[in-house]
């Protein structure tokens, strides 16, 4: 069975997209199937050039290693398929473990402080030997200026011999990550670039983070309009928009409810329209991420939400959200 492609998409940035990006990446490689009679195989694509899933994931290591080399990460591995350098993405693209003797730097350290502030990164206690990650570089930007299409939208890609759709290009060399992995995550850059469009052209699935104000909810209709435009480009390959996750929200707050009810009342109108029903037929409005202390802890920390204890609300607001997505595997 291929992965379950899930792109994590909001065109307004400071929604959390991020924070979920990578602690979904976390729950999901932390949790067993009885299907598989193994924990899930997760594969992160960091596709932001803001590149903050991978500083969250690799801490020092991406400063030491991908900050210098560029073409450790996705922007190199799309710069070597347009020169026709490659035709697949395996193993070596990939930062994680994939053999017993290899040790994975995903999530490797984490950041402890001082009562002075100062902070030094340490060996973690937690091993992540299922959870692997294609981290970003901001040479991502370089990207939209580099890739060259015709009016058509076909690139020439030396290596596949043949002319493709410039959004079909990590998809044509996609097939190992698609056949390794149970779950791909992308986070998706917070605005219409070419790698948006890459990424949820690879993906099916669809997570939009919102923070319960006006504008947000205001925006989402802007980007179902987008993602209907995008899939008509695509020839209607399927597209479904799982799940609207408040992010950043406080019960105590008035305003909290209100949008959580105009939300809720929105998604019933967007359901009815012609236009959006068949990407929403399966969309829900999640419990979400809360704004807790922890969840800043966990990100100052470069510590997955999982790492806390069970009884951790954060922890409890995952695990509900894990749970749903650990399903879509069997449909």
């Amino acid at each position: 069975m291929p992965a379950c492609g899930i792109c994590i998409l909001n065109f307004k940035g400071g929604v959390g997209k991020t924070t979920l990006s990578v602690n979904f990446a976390a729950g999901l490689a932390n949790t067993y199937s009885k299907k598989l009679d193994r924990n899930f195989r997760v594969l992160l694509i960091d596709a932001d050039p803001q590149s903050n899933a991978s500083v969250f994931m690799l801490g020092e290591y991406w400063k030491k290693e991908i900050f210098l080399k560029p073409e450790k990460s996705l922007y190199g591995i799309m710069t070597r398929i347009l020169k026709g350098n490659m035709t697949k993405i395996d193993e070596s693209d990939i930062l994680g473990q994939f053999s017993s003797e290899e040790r994975t730097p995903v999530f490797s350290k984490e950041k402890k402080f001082y009562e002075d502030g100062k902070g030094i990164y340490v060996d973690s206690d937690t091993y992540w030997p299922n959870l692997h990650i294609i981290p970003a570089h901001y040479s991502l930007n370089n990207f939209e200026k580099e890739i060259r299409y015709d009016e058509e939208g076909r690139v020439k890609i030396p290596s596949i011999s043949s002319t493709i759709y410039y959004y079909e290009l990590l998809d044509r060399v996609g097939e190992f990550i698609k056949k390794y992995y149970d779950f791909i995550i992308v986070d998706c850059p917070p605005n219409i670039y070419t790698m948006t469009e890459i990424a949820l052209y690879f993906c099916q699935n669809i997570i939009i983070p919102v923070i319960p104000d006006w504008l947000s909810t205001n925006g989402i209709n802007w980007l179902l309009m987008q993602v209907r435009i995008l899939k008509e480009k695509f020839q209607h390959k399927d597209k479904i928009i799982r799940a609207i996750v408040p992010t950043l929200w406080n019960s105590k707050e008035h305003v909290f409810n209100r949008h959580i009810r105009i939300l809720n009342k929105s998604l019933g109108l967007w359901k009815r329209n012609p236009n959006y029903s068949d990407l929403l037929t399966k969309a829900e409005i999640w419990v979400g991420l809360q704004r807790l202390a922890s969840v800043s802890k966990s990100i100052e920390s470069l510590r997955p939400i999982v790492d806390y204890q069970a009884t951790e609300p954060a922890r409890i607001q995952l695990e509900m959200m894990i749970k749903k997505i650990a399903n879509w595997v069997e449909e």
